[in-house]
């Protein structure tokens, strides 16, 4: 695979449980955990191949009950570099369920809890 794979490439490199998908009118993968959290790959779609990529790990589906729990920018292009993050992403998730954190509340209250006064 080359340097800078493009978006097919990169689907067929990292396996069956990617998707190609409009996200917010850009290309992206996307990938279903199956436990209520999914993750968008953001930037690999880009003509010129070049930058990198941001990952969005989301619980829920539809608005206004999915929120972004956790983004980490400036992976490389490579399905070696999106595969590593996106399995840590999806031991987080796993780690968040054993918690009890997976539901909208709590993840909420987790990332915007200093905003609001409490934790």
């Amino acid at each position: 695979m080359s340097k800078n794979p493009s978006l097919p490439e990169l689907k067929k490199a990292l396996g069956k449980e990617y998707q190609i998908r409009h996200i917010d009118f850009e290309k992206c993968l996307y990938r279903d955990f199956g436990n209520g959290f999914n993750v968008e790959v953001s930037g690999v779609a880009r003509a010129n191949r070049k930058g990198p990529a941001t990952l969005y790990l989301w619980f829920g589906e539809t608005p206004p009950d999915c929120i972004i729990v956790k983004t980490v920018h400036d992976v490389g292009r490579s399905a070696e570099a999106i595969g590593e993050v996106m399995e840590e992403l999806l031991d987080y998730s796993n780690s968040l369920i054993a918690s009890g954190r997976a539901d909208r509340d709590n993840l909420f209250h987790m990332k915007y809890g200093s905003l609001l006064g409490r934790r």
